[in-house]
C-alpha cells in the first residue's frame, strides 16, 4: 500500500499575516493560509469540499479550506519544465468526482508539446492512478500554452495561447492552438462543435490566460503585447483577431478586418498591459459589494481586480482594485461555495522576486457571515456541483426524509421527499436556500445553493 503524504503549512493559523479590506459596509480580512509553495498555476474547489491545485513542476496538492491542511496527492513524473514558466498547468475535476473521481491536467512534456491526461484519484491512498491520455501532441512553445479547463455538460473547454513564436496560428483553423478547444470527456470531438471533426470552438487567441463559465457565458482573460490585455465572452465559432486585432477593432486594418470576419470585441481591455490570469465568478451574499462581478488576478501589476457586470452579464459596468502590490504577483483566484476567496501568488515563476515563504495561498473573507453560512456546526453534507446547472447532488451520511428549497428572500419555491438528486432545472438562477428534514419536519441542515 502506498503511504499517505501529509504536507502542513508551516506554522499554525495565528502565526499568518492578516490584514483588511474596506468595502463599504463590508470588511473582508485578507490572511496568508499557506506558504512555501512552488509556483501554484490552477487553483479549484472540488466536490469533496477540497480545493485542487497544481504546481508548476508537476505537483497536484489539495487544501482542506477550513483547517489549511495540505496534501500532496501525486507528482507527475514526466513535466517538461522550460522557457517562460512552462510545467503543469491547468487542472478540472469531473463534476461527479466523488463517484467516478477523475481528473484531468494539462501539461508540457517535451519541449515541444504537451497533453491533457485523465487521472483517477484513489481515496483510499490519497494518491492519483490509472492515467488516460485524452489529448497528446498539442505543440507548445515557451509561453502562451495556455491554460484553463472548465467542465460544462459533460464537455471539456480548454484555452491554450499561440505558443509565442507562432502568432499565425491563431487564425489557421488546421492548428488548435491560439484556440478554445471544445471536446466529449474521452477526448473524442463532440458531433455539434462549430466545426464538423474539429476541436476549435473559438479562434484568434493571444495567451489565454483564465477561463470561467457563469451567467450561461465563458469569461476569459488574455495577455495583450504591451498593451490590450482583454477580458472576453467566448462564443461558438467566433474570431477573436490575434494576431491582426489587438483590443477592440479601432484602427482602419483592424474595422476592415473585423467586419469581415465576425470578430468579437473584449468587454473590457487594458493598456498598458496588466498581465490578467486566473478569473473566477462571484456571486454570494457573504460579500454583497462582489456579486454579480468577475473576480481576477493580475500577475504585472500584482493586484486583484472586481469587474462588476451588468445585469445580463455582457459588459462591466464597474471596476475596482485590491491588494496592489501587496502580496507580488498573482496567478489564480477560485471562490468557494461559503463565500470566501482564494487567491494564489507566482513570485516563483521566471518573472518573480520571490520573498522567504512564497509561494502563497491567501483567504478573503467577510467574518461576519461565516457564522451564519452552516448552521450545523459538525456538517458532514456536500452539495455538488456549485453552481447546480440541472441537478444538484446532495451527499451525505445522514438519511433526511424531506426537503424544502426557498429564494434568498425566504419564499418557499419547492419541497418534497428528500432525494440525493435534486431537479433544479427549472429554477431562474440565483441563490437559494435549501433545508433538509428529519421524520418530524425538523430542519437538520440548512445550505445556501447557487442555481445557474
Amino acid at each position: 500500500m502506498k503511504k499517505k503524504f501529509l504536507l502542513w503549512a508551516t506554522c499554525l493559523l495565528p502565526c499568518f499575516a492578516q490584514s483588511q479590506i474596506n468595502l463599504g459596509n463590508t470588511v473582508l480580512t485578507n490572511t496568508v493560509v499557506a506558504t512555501n509553495l512552488s509556483v501554484p498555476w490552477d487553483m479549484t474547489y472540488g466536490p469533496d469540499g477540497w480545493i485542487w491545485f497544481t504546481e508548476l513542476s508537476g505537483n497536484i496538492k489539495r487544501m482542506n479550506p477550513n483547517t489549511y491542511e495540505i496534501q500532496q496527492v501525486f507528482a507527475l513524473s514526466d513535466v517538461a519544465l522550460f522557457g517562460f514558466s512552462v510545467g503543469l498547468h491547468s487542472l478540472v475535476l469531473h463534476p461527479d468526482f466523488n463517484n467516478n473521481h477523475y481528473l484531468y491536467v494539462h501539461y508540457a512534456y517535451t519541449n515541444t508539446t504537451s497533453k491533457i491526461v485523465r487521472y483517477e484519484y484513489d481515496t483510499a491512498n490519497n494518491m492519483l492512478i490509472n492515467p488516460t491520455l485524452i489529448l497528446g501532441s498539442i505543440p507548445a512553445g515557451v509561453s502562451h500554452n495556455g491554460s484553463r479547463m472548465v467542465i460544462l455538460d459533460d464537455k471539456l473547454y480548454i484555452c491554450l495561447g499561440d505558443t509565442y513564436a507562432t502568432p499565425a496560428v491563431a487564425q489557421n483553423l488546421n492548428s488548435i492552438n491560439g484556440k478554445v478547444l471544445r471536446m466529449n470527456l474521452d477526448g473524442s470531438i463532440p458531433d455539434d462543435n462549430p466545426t464538423a471533426g474539429s476541436y476549435i470552438y473559438s479562434f484568434g487567441h493571444r495567451n489565454p490566460q483564465g477561463l470561467c463559465y457563469a451567467n450561461g457565458k465563458f469569461y476569459s482573460t488574455e495577455h495583450g503585447t504591451s498593451a490590450n490585455d482583454e477580458v472576453n465572452i467566448i462564443e461558438a465559432n467566433r474570431n477573436y483577431g490575434w494576431p491582426t486585432v489587438e483590443g477592440v477593432c479601432n484602427t482602419a486594418a483592424e474595422i476592415t478586418f473585423c467586419n469581415a470576419n465576425n470578430v468579437a470585441e473584449p468587454i473590457w481591455s487594458w493598456s498598458p498591459s496588466i498581465a490578467p490570469a486566473g478569473v473566477d465568478y462571484y456571486q454570494n451574499n457573504a460579500i454583497p459589494e462582489w456579486n454579480n462581478s468577475l473576480l481576477l488576478v493580475v500577475l504585472k501589476n500584482k493586484e486583484l481586480i472586481q469587474l462588476k457586470l451588468s445585469d445580463d452579464g455582457t459588459q462591466v459596468v464597474q471596476q475596482n482594485i485590491y491588494l496592489v502590490n501587496t502580496y507580488g504577483r498573482l496567478r489564480d483566484v477560485v471562490v468557494i461555495p461559503d463565500g470566501r476567496v482564494f487567491i494564489c501568488t507566482s513570485n516563483k515563476d521566471y518573472a518573480g522576486s520571490p520573498g522567504a515563504t512564497d509561494d502563497r495561498i491567501i483567504e478573503l473573507k467577510n467574518p461576519a457571515a461565516m457564522s451564519v453560512q452552516n448552521p450545523t456546526a459538525n456538517s458532514s453534507i456536500l452539495l455538488y456541483p456549485m453552481p447546480a446547472h440541472n441537478v444538484l447532488h446532495v451527499d451525505s451520511s445522514v438519511q433526511f426524509k424531506s426537503y424544502k428549497l426557498s429564494n434568498s428572500l425566504g419564499r418557499q419555491i419547492s419541497e418534497g421527499v428528500f432525494t440525493p438528486q435534486i431537479n433544479v432545472s427549472e429554477l431562474a438562477s440565483g441563490l437559494y436556500i435549501l433545508q433538509l428534514l428529519d421524520a418530524n419536519q425538523k430542519i437538520i441542515e440548512r445550505k445556501k445553493v447557487l442555481i445557474e
